[in-house]
Formats: structure tokens, C-alpha cells, sequence
């Protein structure tokens, strides 16, 4: 037989105690309502489980009472502890012990370090440009050396180890790349071929639009044409004639010949003079291309069947000479009648800032070749000396008028005098 536990002994022994006691008399209200008196507690011999002593006498109820109490308190009531699965889990640390991985990791973070990025100033950027200027021209000037240089085949160069990361980012000039002189050889001679080929189409543009004479000088187009009436005179050209069993050669002259100014008037029918000298290359010039008689003068005059008030110079070329302009202006009369004037024309000019008006009278009938409002050329023939109007004989009646047609009258001669060149 398995032997008791203290514990099972204990209960057994209580309940042969609560057995074998008998029950006390009830004692009145007011005695069980006051606390009686503890006795001292007598000692117990607790027995062991091998011991084999006879049990105690029965002993009464307070007594018993008083034994539970004492032997509650001497010898607490232990139960062997059992040890489960789920028991040996380790428990978890309560919620406000755990620390967040955020928090430690801004624990380790230094609390100096800012995660604002820095923006470079002013000043920077600008030395970062200039650095970068600097730098383009060092390359330009190492490409040129490198193209003076005679080639040499290099290894191509190692890629840059990679920048570390920073939370700075840094700014940095963008860098072309180095292409090699080859290349850039061949550039420049494409562009150089394509300019080339534009500037020779312009050329042909400009050759195949412009005419022949466009690049030549007035002189050069008078020697031109000079050429061409004489090529069509019919005389035969020159030529070389070889006799026949001889070393003799035979040159023929051309028919052609020069004329002279003053044959060139004389055919033209003036009669020259000493007089004056024109310049046909002037501006402002005589009212014929050589040197006439000069006649009735400006002023008061003694004459049979002329006026005595003369506000005009007269000239005596001869019957049908030629009249040419004075200078470049604009025609503001032209009459072909038989007034005092007879067929006469009236051309303004601007001279030297003035307005002066020219005036060529009695001329011959049909013979002028301009009217109101053309413009005329200085050396321009206008018309034919004749002996229209008030004339006591074929000549021209020339007038220098300032102001315009309405204008002073001067003496014409000396103004010739003055301002011809």
C-alpha cells in the first residue's frame, strides 16, 4: 500500500476529529456575540507517517479549532508545481518597455546631422562657370596642339571611378567629349566643300543674271560700240598676203580715219571760234560743245530793229548748229511759235543749293526734242540754232534767269565764265 501524503493525513485526521466530538450547548446571544478568550495553545505531537502510537483522546471543539489554525499557519499547504508547454514560453516585455526600430535608428543618427540639401550661392555657381570657361579653353587649346601634332594612335582613357555618395550633392559642369583630330578633320573639310559649292553657285547666279556690259566702264562701252558701226562699214579687214615663191608679206591698212572736235562741228555746221573752251566732262557747261562768235552782249544796245534793253548773250554758231543743255534739269516751257522769242524752251536747274532757269530762243521750227517736264542731261542737244521770232539773223538768244522763270535776270556771259568747270 502507497503511503499518505502529509496533506492526506491532515484531512483524515480532521475529519476523525470532527467525528468523535461532541457538540457543545448552545450558549445565549449575548455570549456568542462577545469573543471568548484565547487559551493558550497546548503543544501537539505530530505524528510521522511510519509512527505507530495509539491516536489522542478526542478533544473538545475550541481546542480542535484552535490545532487547525496552528497547523495552517506552522506548515503552509504546498502543492507540487506542474510545468507545461505554454508555461515555459518567455513572457513579453510589456508595451511601454519596447523601444521602435525608428527610434533607434534616430538614436544612432548624431543629432547634428541635417537632412536639408545645400544649395550653392551666387558667388559659387559663378566660380563653378568660370571654372568651366577655363577649362573649355584648356581643351581647346590642348585640340589644337593635338591637331598641329602629328597623329599618334593612344589608349583609349580609363573610366573615372565612380563618386562616392554624399547627402551634398555637388554642381558640376557638363564636359563635352574630346573628339579625335580625324574627326574633326573631316568636319571642317565638309563644311569648307559646302561653302565652296554655295559661293560657286552665287557666282554662276550673279554671272548668268548680269549682262555683258554690267562689269564694264562707260569708256569700254564706247569703244564697244564704236567698234560695232565700224565692223559694219563693209571695208575689208586686215589680211596678210604671201607672194607666191617669195617671203614677202603684204599688209593692207584699214579705210577708217579720226575726226577731230572742231571737224565733227564743222560737219554739224558751227563755225568754231577762240572763244571759250568746254569741258564735255563738266557738270555746267557752255550751250555748245566748241568755241563760237560771241555776239550782242547783256545791257543797253544802239541798233536798228533790235531792242535797246538786251537781257540775253547772243551766239552765232550758224544756221542749224546744234544747242545742248547747260546742265542737268527738268524742261518748265517749251513754245514753238513766232512770239519775240520765237520757238523757244526754258529748263530749271539746282545749283549749288539756287534755283536758276535757262532759257535758248529762236531755235528753228520742229527742231526741239523735249517738252514740259522731261529731264534733261547736261551736254543734251535740245534743238537747232535758227531764226524764229524777233532775230535780225540766225543765232541764239541765251538767257540766265536766278529764281526760276519769273525770276533776275545776269548777265549770262559772265555766269558761263564763272561757273562752268
Amino acid at each position: 500500500m502507497q503511503p499518505l501524503t502529509r496533506r492526506e493525513l491532515r484531512e483524515q485526521r480532521e475529519r476523525d476529529l470532527l467525528a468523535s466530538a461532541p457538540l457543545a450547548p448552545a450558549a445565549p446571544v449575548a455570549a456568542a456575540l462577545e469573543p471568548a478568550p484565547m487559551p493558550a495553545p497546548a503543544p501537539l505531537a505530530l505524528a510521522d507517517a511510519h509512527d505507530d502510537a495509539p491516536p489522542a483522546p478526542p478533544a473538545p471543539l475550541t481546542a480542535v479549532a484552535d490545532f487547525l489554525i496552528s497547523a495552517e499557519l506552522s506548515e503552509p499547504d504546498l502543492v507540487p508545481a506542474v510545468l507545461t508547454e505554454s508555461d515555459r514560453a518567455v513572457a513579453a516585455p510589456p508595451v511601454g518597455d519596447l523601444v521602435s526600430a525608428f527610434e533607434l535608428l534616430v538614436a544612432e543618427v548624431p543629432t547634428t546631422t541635417s537632412t536639408a540639401i545645400p544649395l550653392p550661392s551666387r558667388a559659387q555657381l559663378r566660380a563653378q562657370e568660370q571654372e568651366a570657361r577655363s577649362a573649355r579653353s584648356r581643351r581647346k587649346e590642348f585640340s589644337g596642339r593635338r591637331a598641329a601634332a602629328p597623329a599618334v594612335l593612344l589608349a583609349p582613357p580609363a573610366e573615372p571611378a565612380p563618386a562616392p555618395a554624399s547627402f551634398s550633392p555637388t554642381v558640376r559642369a557638363a564636359t563635352p567629349p574630346v573628339r579625335p583630330a580625324g574627326d574633326r578633320a573631316r568636319t571642317m573639310a565638309a563644311k569648307s566643300l559646302t561653302v565652296a559649292a554655295m559661293a560657286f553657285v552665287a557666282l554662276m547666279a550673279v554671272s548668268t543674271s548680269l549682262p555683258a556690259e554690267a562689269l564694264l566702264s562707260s569708256a569700254d562701252v564706247q569703244a564697244a560700240a564704236f567698234d560695232a558701226q565700224r565692223s559694219t562699214n563693209g571695208e575689208p579687214a586686215q589680211m596678210l598676203a604671201r607672194a607666191s615663191g617669195t617671203d614677202t608679206i603684204t599688209v593692207n591698212r584699214d579705210g577708217y580715219k579720226a575726226q577731230t572736235i572742231a571737224e565733227v562741228a564743222a560737219a554739224s555746221g558751227i563755225r568754231m571760234e577762240a572763244t571759250f573752251t568746254n569741258n564735255p566732262n563738266g557738270t555746267i557747261q557752255w550751250p555748245f560743245a566748241v568755241g563760237v562768235h560771241i555776239g550782242s552782249k547783256f545791257g543797253f544796245r544802239d541798233c536798228a530793229g533790235c531792242s535797246s534793253n538786251h537781257r540775253g548773250q547772243d551766239f552765232n554758231p550758224g544756221i542749224g548748229a546744234p544747242i545742248q543743255s547747260i546742265a542737268d534739269g527738268v524742261v518748265s516751257q517749251a513754245i514753238d511759235g513766232e512770239g519775240s522769242l520765237g520757238v523757244h524752251m526754258v529748263i530749271d536747274h539746282m545749283i549749288d543749293g539756287e534755283l536758276v532757269s535757262s532759257v535758248y530762243a529762236h531755235m528753228i521750227h520742229g527742231s526741239m526734242l523735249f517738252k514740259v517736264g522731261d529731264v534733261v542731261k547736261v551736254g543734251q542737244v535740245v534743238g537747232k540754232t535758227g531764226d524764229t521770232g524777233m532775230s535780225t539773223g540766225p543765232h541764239l538768244h541765251f538767257e540766265i534767269r536766278r529764281g526760276g522763270l519769273n525770276g533776275t535776270h545776269v548777265d549770262p556771259l559772265e555766269w558761263l565764265y564763272a561757273n562752268t568747270n
